[in-house]
């Protein structure tokens, strides 16, 4: 039995290292079904989202399932905000002066979090960076401060950053049948981008999956003063031009602050001797048909305070991928051959040479030119998209 509580123990921990995300683990825990997990918060005059998925214990390669599930904030006056798993519920206009709390349906059954007030959140002094010693990492930190009675913080942080293909295609190819602006094309051509067009302007979305609390309680001062809270990599693309975060600063109780730090704690000791039992880590989320179920998370009823915050990658002064990565050379393809190696994964990348261009003279058989492979001229292959936000600083499109 011993055995069975440290095992369950592990994949809690490997569950719920972060209150964001769910980390793929797959551990053996015979006689276990999988245990429920609700992540999230309760946020009042922001957006609520809420992710519920059930860790797979059970032998074999199954990641975390996410759960088909309604998800309810609802108030002490009785109004409820409803939308479904994953999706955010818009609790922007929610009354703060209310009590509220989360209830999730699913085929699993009906789970509901305690009722609690709104907790106003501090206010966020500032954002910035530091750049380690040795010029290969970069953490965000934080600086805030609160009133006596709001000693215990819980950082969201989600991200968007810019980034770049390797190389900037000037041409692109139309193979013949297909239509270009409307006309169709009869023979493989390649044509020029024109201003606007292209695939080297990149940009993506993610949020932070660390676990960033922290606690003012013993300090003289309710300051958080440039309290450091995630890392990144050199050669992160996040960091490779201009990166962003909207960071989420929420007030926590002292008893949801001692949840997620021994959370914390745990997922750098897990089997510790002295590392608590499944039983002495439950959150304030029951079943309510079966409270005796474990169910993992804690649900916070809190109004954040946020900020917004840009990092440009000229400022750290950091490489833009790492040494030899994209260490390659344009292969010069010849006409016959364009549509062989469209085929084949490659892309135009520009003219071979312009020799008689511009002479009037010119005809497409003058025009030659160098292909790359796809992953280094069209940025939506690294994981991106072409979709700009709204409050980008610059003028890529």
């Amino acid at each position: 039995m011993k055995m069975k509580k440290r095992q369950l123990l592990i994949l809690m921990l490997m569950a719920l290292m972060t209150g964001a995300c769910i980390y793929d683990f797959n551990a053996e825990v015979p006689g276990t079904e999988g245990i429920v997990v609700i992540e999230g918060d309760i946020l009042i005059g922001d957006y609520t989202r809420v992710r519920v998925t059930t860790s797979m214990p059970l032998t074999g390669n199954d990641p975390a399932r996410t759960l088909a599930s309604t998800v309810t904030v609802e108030a002490s006056d009785g109004t409820r905000y409803t939308g479904r798993n994953g999706s955010s519920i818009d609790t922007r206009f929610a009354d703060p002066g209310l009590e509220y709390r989360l209830v999730v349906s699913n085929d699993r059954g009906t789970y509901a979090s305690a009722w609690a007030p709104v907790l106003q959140a501090a206010a966020i002094d500032s954002l910035a960076y530091t750049i380690s010693d040795d010029h290969t990492t970069m953490t965000v930190d934080v600086s805030a401060h609160g009133g006596p009675e709001n000693l215990y913080y819980r950082w969201i942080a989600e991200e968007t950053w810019e980034y770049h293909a390797p190389f900037q295609a000037s041409h692109f190819f139309v193979p013949r049948n297909t239509y270009l602006k409307g006309k169709l094309v009869e023979r493989d051509t390649v044509a020029m981008y024109e201003d606007g067009e292209n695939t080297y302007y990149c940009w993506n979305h993610g949020q932070v999956s660390d676990l960033m609390i922290a606690s003012a309680k013993d300090l003289t001062e309710n300051r958080i003063v440039r309290h450091p809270l995630y890392a990144m990599d050199r050669y992160e693309q996040r960091i490779s031009y201009i990166y962003s975060v909207l960071l989420i600063q929420e007030a926590l109780t002292e008893t949801a602050y001692r949840y997620w730090d021994m959370m914390q704690k745990n997922s750098s000791d897990v089997g510790g001797l002295f590392s608590p039992e499944p039983y002495e880590m439950r959150g304030n989320i029951l079943n309510v048909d079966d409270p005796d179920e474990m169910v993992l998370g804690y649900v916070s009823v809190t109004a954040p305070s946020t900020l917004r915050y840009y990092i440009n990658s000229y400022e750290i002064m950091f490489a833009r991928s790492k040494p030899g990565e994209y260490d390659i050379e344009p292969t010069y393809v010849q006409k016959n051959d364009w549509y062989r190696y469209y085929r084949q994964g490659y892309s135009v990348y520009m003219l071979h040479t312009d020799e008689g261009a511009g002479t009037g003279r010119e005809t497409e058989a003058d025009y030659e030119f160098d292909w790359l492979p796809n992953r280094c001229v069209h940025c939506e292959m690294l994981g991106g998209s072409k979709v700009k936000p709204d409050y980008w600083p610059n003028n890529h499109k």
